[in-house]
This record gives C-alpha cells, sequence and structure tokens, in this order.
C-alpha cells in the first residue's frame, strides 16, 4: 500500500451526478486510481433521477465516494443509514463524526447548519454545541500526542477565516460560524474543505495556534470548492496526495511555506471550554457547554466547608432517582424485563442496538454495597445475556463505574468475538493515556473482597473471566468504559462515546426494546418469576 492516499474532494453536487462521475472517471484515466473521492455540501438536489442508473449498475462510480450532510431539510429522505451505501461505492457517513481509512488518513467532519444561528432546529441538518465537542473528543482520543487530523470537512465557513488580506472572498454572514471556528483551532487540520455557493476559494496557508507560546504547531489549508458543474467554469474539484499526519516527520510537518500567514482565529478559544464552565463567544452570540463537567462545578458550588459529603451522598431522594423502578422518574418504556430483585432496560444512548443495563429495583449505589440476593440475580442476568449474545454471535463486555453515581449500572454491550485477544490491550492504553492505575483481576475474583463498601471505583469483565479493577482518581473520565468499546480496535463508533450524543428518538427506543424482548425470550428466566408473582 502506498504510503500517501490520492484523494478527491468535490463541493456541492445538487444531483448532478453524471457531470461528476464523468470528470472522476477521466481524472483517473489521465492520473491513475484515486482512494477516495469526498463529497462536500450537498450530494443531492431537486432532480436526482441520474442516480438510478448508479443503483441499477448500468454505470458505475469509480471511485469510492464518501458523502456527508444534509444541510437541506428537502433531501433529508433521499438518505439512507449512516453507513449504509446510497448506491453501490456511494457511502453515506452522516452528519458528523471521525473515521480513518485504510490509509490511516484522518477524516473529521461536521457538516449542516448551526441551529444557534438559524434559530430553530431542522432534524439531521442542523448540529449544536455539543457536536462541536463531540467531534473534537473523538479526533483526541486515543492519541497522548496530539498532532491534528488529516481533513475537516464542514458546510458552514468558519467565521474569521474571510479575513484575508492578500485577496477579496465575499461569504455570507449566515454561511460563517464561530462554533466552526472553535472546532478548527482545536483540531489542527491539516485540509479544511467547505463547499462555496459561487466560486473557488483557496486561501494562503496558516499556521496553527497553541497554548504555548513556544511550541510550533502544523499548518492548515483552506479550501471553498465551488458546486459541480456551475456555469462560471469555478473550480469544483480537488486533488491531493495524503500523507497521514500519524505519519509523517515533525520536521515535514512543521515546515514553514513562504505564502504562510497568521492563524485568523483567536487565541483565547484555545483556552474556552474549561471544566464546568459555560463561555459565551463573540460574534453570533452562541454559546458551548463542557457537558462532562457538569457535575464537577455544581458540586463544588453547592458544597460549603463543614459539609460532610458522604452524610450528603447517602440523602438520595429515590423517586426522583431514574433508575429506582418505583420512582416517576424512570422510563418505564425502556424496561425490557423484570426479575425478583434486578431488571434489565435499553441503555440510553446505547453503543450498539443490544446494549443493556442491569438495574436493581431498590436502591442500591454499588454492587458493593448491594445485598447476596441482588448479587445472585445480577449472575443470573449475566449468564442469560452471555447465552443470548453468543447467539448472535457476539461476546459481551460487562462493566460498572462507581464513581459519581448513585444508583448501580451495570452496562452490558455486546462485541465482535474478533475483537476478544484486543479488549484488555486497548482498555490498558486508554487508562495509560488518562494516568490511571489498573488491576487485572483472577476471574471469579469478588469485588465486596477487592474494595471497601462505598469506596468509587471502575470494574469491568471482559470475555475471557479477566476482570478489571481501578481506583478512580479525582478526574476520573466519566465515559471511560464507552471510550474503549467505542474505539476502532473494538465497534468503531468513537463518535458514541458519550450517550448524550446518541440519543434516540422514543420510537426507535421502543423498537430496540420491542426487538431485544422478542430475541430475549429464550433465554428470560424472568418470565417465571413474573408468572409465580401473577
Amino acid at each position: 500500500m502506498s504510503e500517501k492516499q490520492k484523494t478527491l474532494i468535490c463541493g456541492d453536487v445538487n444531483g448532478n451526478f453524471n457531470i461528476l462521475f464523468s470528470r472522476v472517471e477521466s481524472i483517473v484515466k489521465k492520473s491513475g486510481a484515486f482512494d477516495v473521492l469526498l463529497c462536500v455540501g450537498n450530494f443531492f438536489g431537486d432532480d436526482n433521477s441520474q442516480l438510478d442508473a448508479y443503483r441499477m449498475r448500468t454505470r458505475t462510480v469509480p471511485v469510492t465516494t464518501y458523502v456527508f450532510g444534509p444541510s437541506n431539510s428537502d433531501h433529508v429522505n433521499f438518505y439512507c443509514e449512516e453507513g449504509s451505501e446510497i448506491a453501490p461505492n456511494i457511502i453515506y457517513m452522516g452528519k458528523r463524526g471521525i473515521f480513518t481509512t485504510s490509509a490511516d488518513v484522518k477524516i473529521a467532519y461536521l457538516t449542516g447548519l448551526s441551529r444557534r444561528e438559524l434559530g430553530k432546529d431542522i432534524p439531521m441538518c442542523t448540529f449544536e454545541p455539543s457536536d462541536c465537542s463531540a467531534v473534537r473528543d473523538a479526533c483526541f482520543r486515543g492519541q497522548s500526542e496530539y498532532r491534528g487530523v488529516d481533513v475537516l470537512i464542514t458546510t458552514l465557513w468558519p467565521a474569521g477565516i474571510q479575513q484575508d488580506e492578500t485577496q477579496k472572498i465575499d461569504v455570507e454572514q449566515d454561511c460563517l460560524s464561530d462554533l466552526i471556528a472553535w472546532l478548527a483551532i482545536h483540531v489542527k487540520p491539516r485540509y479544511h474543505f467547505v463547499p462555496s455557493k459561487e466560486k473557488f476559494y483557496e486561501r494562503q496557508p496558516y499556521r496553527n495556534q497553541s497554548i504555548h507560546q513556544d511550541y510550533r504547531e502544523g499548518a492548515t489549508r483552506f479550501i471553498g470548492l465551488a458546486p459541480v458543474g456551475n456555469k462560471s467554469k469555478e473550480k469544483w474539484i480537488y486533488a491531493c496526495s495524503l500523507q497521514p499526519v500519524t505519519k509523517m516527520r515533525m520536521t515535514d510537518l512543521l515546515q514553514a511555506t513562504t505564502d504562510e500567514t497568521p492563524c485568523p482565529y483567536d487565541a483565547e478559544m484555545l483556552k474556552q471550554h474549561q471544566p464546568g464552565k459555560v463561555v459565551k463567544f463573540t460574534g453570533n452570540g452562541q454559546f458551548f457547554f463542557n457537558m462532562d463537567a457538569q457535575d464537577d462545578d455544581s458540586g463544588k458550588r453547592k458544597r460549603k466547608s463543614g459539609d460532610n459529603p458522604e452524610r450528603k451522598r447517602k440523602e438520595i431522594d429515590q423517586d426522583s432517582c431514574w433508575f429506582c423502578l418505583a420512582s416517576p422518574s424512570v422510563e418505564k418504556h425502556l424496561v425490557i424485563c423484570v426479575g425478583t430483585h434486578c431488571y434489565l432496560a435499553l441503555a440510553k444512548g446505547p453503543l450498539v442496538p443490544y446494549h443493556v443495563l442491569i438495574l436493581p429495583i431498590a436502591h442500591h449505589q454499588s454492587v458493593t454495597k448491594a445485598p447476596d440476593e441482588v448479587i445472585a440475580e445480577i449472575k443470573q442476568f449475566k449468564s442469560a445475556l452471555k447465552q443470548f449474545y453468543s447467539s448472535l454471535d457476539k461476546l459481551v463486555v460487562f462493566f460498572e463505574r462507581n464513581f459519581k453515581t448513585t444508583h448501580m449500572q451495570i452496562q452490558c454491550v455486546p462485541v465482535p468475538r474478533a475483537s476478544s485477544l484486543q479488549l484488555l490491550e486497548v482498555f490498558q492504553d486508554e487508562a495509560g493515556i488518562n494516568s490511571i492505575q489498573m488491576e487485572v483481576l483472577p476471574p471469579y475474583a469478588d469485588m465486596k473482597q477487592v474494595t471497601l463498601p462505598g469506596a468509587p471505583y471502575f470494574h469491568a469483565e471482559l470475555p475471557s473471566g479477566e476482570q478489571i479493577y481501578a481506583k478512580t482518581p479525582k478526574h476520573f473520565p466519566l465515559q471511560f468504559g464507552r471510550d474503549v468499546l467505542s474505539s476502532g480496535p473494538i465497534l468503531n463508533c468513537e463518535d458514541k462515546s458519550d450517550w448524550r450524543q446518541c440519543l434516540l428518538s422514543k420510537d426507535e427506543e421502543d423498537s430496540y426494546v420491542a426487538s431485544f424482548r422478542e430475541k430475549f425470550k429464550p433465554f428470560d428466566f424472568t418470565v417465571d418469576a413474573d408468572s409465580d408473582s401473577d
């Protein structure tokens, strides 16, 4: 495999599929095969009839094509499920995320329009500050030394990029976004592509900022591509050979060019998104929230000197607990089945469709504080789930985080059998990155003998039978278990590491629950328990 990935990028296609793929085919004949084609902006248009020939295979797509979006509400129904093919060799990637190609090129994307700028929400076509956070976090995940990403694709232009002294560029105000500027200065792409409504625009490279004044960062090339087949004959397709940023020599990555310019964004944005803070951006009055640190900050504000935090932790209002089954706050439609002491429920924002939780019916904080009869039924649920997942040709990882939680939750996540040998290594790598001291416990180790009741910990049970245990430090990452399992070697869905970023609609949740309940019937020991109680 070549060290560089030959890449084509185009602007708004707008349904002009024949023009696009004919041009790509001629480029391939002239310059040799290309690895990928990235479609920036609107792929569909008012008339999409040309796509029928590609779906029927009477015409072929010459290069594997990735489509993002949508950003037009009229086109929503044209898109398929994320990761599926719109037509042979045309793959829909969704509106946000990051993926790594077979050549190790990292491509991050956040498409659509800002809901805060529009003042309204258009399903699938808008993004929020939390989407920016999710993409940024996915770019950083798993990297002890962050160099940047190879490509960033956005629909909106980053505010400030138009302030170019070398050439005049007219960009409509509603195409500019402070949030995209924030994302760009944080993820440091080598190339940033956007669709341009009329003209082609290539800015001189700018040097990225660092929070350390004596540290030099790589440079970014910003390119706006005109619509495919535009009448003005403005450039709408761009070709480049990308060597992955992770494989570049630092001397090459940091090499300056004669036309290089300073970063067009305010360096203060690098300091924004501090733990627990709400940051107001200048310009369009947008706000950015660090949702992960909300508990930390609110806890510090409310705690007074002399308070006993352990005493307050015990004063739980069970009526407001999300997980006590008798509580009016529990989302009953997520419940799959109920035993004598525990119940099974669909996880909120599941990593995969069969990701569920084992929870005690009554209020117990953790496994280490639960009565023996609850522990016994948890083991029954685990045994039943192992058999169930095995029938789907899957293995299962169980994990519990007793840190900043009040009601015990055991996450049950099915994983591919092929990932079994990598699970322990990925857990250990993620622990190392986060400076977490992790121990591997022998099979059948009892958590009540490992740690004191009520002490915070993270615990996972792997398909091999090995158990992972870690005392949680003060700044333990709340999504640690999901970070590991969503990573490329395991489930390869890194944009789902935070459950709040992949919430389902109630209809989707109902569908997931019904499907799980039906397929779980042969393994559901609670049916007998239900009939005994009737």
